[in-house]
């Protein structure tokens, strides 16, 4: 009698945990659902939304002048991680920030992301948008492979490049250790867009949560918060981790600059080896400069103002150069 009674008693509180767990998660989607649609009514595109090809992607543009200065991000980042930068450099030209396909403000690709087709898409949204070149190409993390492929497609629109903490194509061959790392994160994710659908992200944010970008400035830091809060930023950011490995393998295709005028920043809180690959990527072109910024990190390079400044005087150094045709390493 007592073991039946243990078990009832065991069911009852199964059930009860089910029915509870059941009724939070509903009430998280409908709460996720909610403050979404807000979202979508607070933060509208700053810039426009241009046809290239089917979809259409998003591009915001800044000041005057040329060479005219085009941000590319890392991995998973949108033209929001610019925050700081964007503002500082259209003091000195015009600098366009865009969201890659399926970030941000820009739609999905119906086909699949390859390197080739990142550019591309790129090239497309530029001549579309009617922002002519030449371009001084600034890539972060992922986004130094990028520019690199774009100037390698078009060599004609390329005045300089800047690589801030940029990946190198062989990293994770010359140092498993990276690839560990990553394939740790990549299993993680997967968890990712379930719990932004639950609105427990928005829930951390609302509460007073803070990720790297907690230094960022106003309305990029909200914009970021609300980006972090939607499902569809990690099936996009899952989407690019899944390219990366082909991305990556097409990169190490990728030749030399010439002499054409390169200043890569690095951060100075990272591993040696990276250091290596970051000595490799100012070896590119025979007109480099390599800055290694003290106490920055890989994200903070964009998140924080100061070490955000110093990218951008970098960024301004290259429009220079590109100007005068004089030499970055004279």
């Amino acid at each position: 009698m007592r073991k039946n009674r243990l078990i009832n008693g065991l069911k009852r509180f199964f059930i009860g945990l089910l029915v509870f767990l059941f009724v939070l998660s509903i009430t998280g989607m409908l709460y996720q659902t909610a403050a979404a649609e807000v979202d979508r009514r607070n933060f509208p595109p700053p810039g426009n939304l241009i046809d290239v090809g089917g979809f259409k992607m998003h591009i915001y543009c800044d000041g005057e002048g040329s060479p005219t200065v085009i941000l590319e991000t890392l991995s998973g980042g949108t033209s929001s991680y610019w925050g700081w930068v964007q503002p500082e450099v259209a003091q000195g030209t015009r600098v366009c920030i865009y969201d890659r396909a399926g970030r941000g403000w820009s739609e999905s690709d119906p086909e699949p992301m390859t390197l080739e087709r990142t550019v591309r898409n790129l090239q497309t949204l530029l001549t579309n948008a009617r922002i002519d070149g030449p371009y001084v190409l600034v890539g972060h993390s992922i986004g130094g492979i990028y520019v690199r492929q774009f100037a390698a497609e078009y060599p004609e629109q390329v005045a300089g490049m800047v690589l801030v903490d940029a990946s190198h194509p062989e990293q994770f061959e010359r140092y498993p250790e990276m690839l560990k790392g990553n394939e740790l994160y990549m299993r993680l994710s997967a968890l990712f867009p379930a719990v932004a659908r639950l609105g427990i992200n928005r829930l951390y944010f609302a509460s007073g949560g803070e990720f790297d970008f907690g230094d960022l400035r106003e309305p990029q830091k909200s914009e970021l918060k609300a980006l972090w809060s939607s499902p569809d930023y990690f099936l996009s950011q899952q989407a690019e981790n899944v390219a990366a490995q082909g991305i990556y393998a097409d990169g190490q295709e990728l030749g030399g600059l010439g002499n054409l005028p390169l200043l890569v920043v690095s951060a100075g809180q990272s591993p040696s080896s990276w250091g290596e690959l970051q000595k490799d990527l100012a070896a590119l072109s025979t007109d480099s400069l390599h800055l290694t910024v003290e106490n920055a990190t890989h994200v903070s390079l964009t998140f924080n103002p100061g070490d955000a400044h110093k990218v951008s005087l970098a960024i301004l150094q290259v429009v220079d150069a590109a100007r005068t045709g004089e030499s970055l390493n004279p």
